[in-house]
């Protein structure tokens, strides 16, 4: 299995460099399914994780984020930026209500 990569924030500003940067990776790569950045918000609302999929790794690399467990099952996960078709083709099992 690929690694998955994740980097806490708490900075609005570094959230959209990640996000800018994100872009013409992307779209450079040929807008793969699969590639995408997703978050998820601590209980109080100050921390953000932002979760790379294992085709972003060279973009986690650049800002630092560290290898993580591929398990998501304990988090809400929203996507931050990639094809929605990423969240079916990364996560089949995930329940869908």
């Amino acid at each position: 299995m690929a690694t998955w990569y994740a980097l806490e924030i708490n900075d609005e500003k570094l959230m959209q460099r990640i996000m800018d940067a994100f872009m013409p990776k992307y779209v450079g790569s040929g807008r793969p399914l699969g590639m995408a950045l997703f978050f998820s918000r601590s209980e109080d609302g100050n921390t953000v994780t932002i979760y790379f999929t294992p085709k972003a790794a060279s973009l986690a690399m650049q800002f630092g984020a560290s290898p993580c467990e591929d398990t998501f099952s304990d988090q809400e996960l929203s996507l931050l930026v990639g094809d929605e078709g990423s969240i079916d083709f990364l996560f089949p099992d995930a329940d869908k209500n």
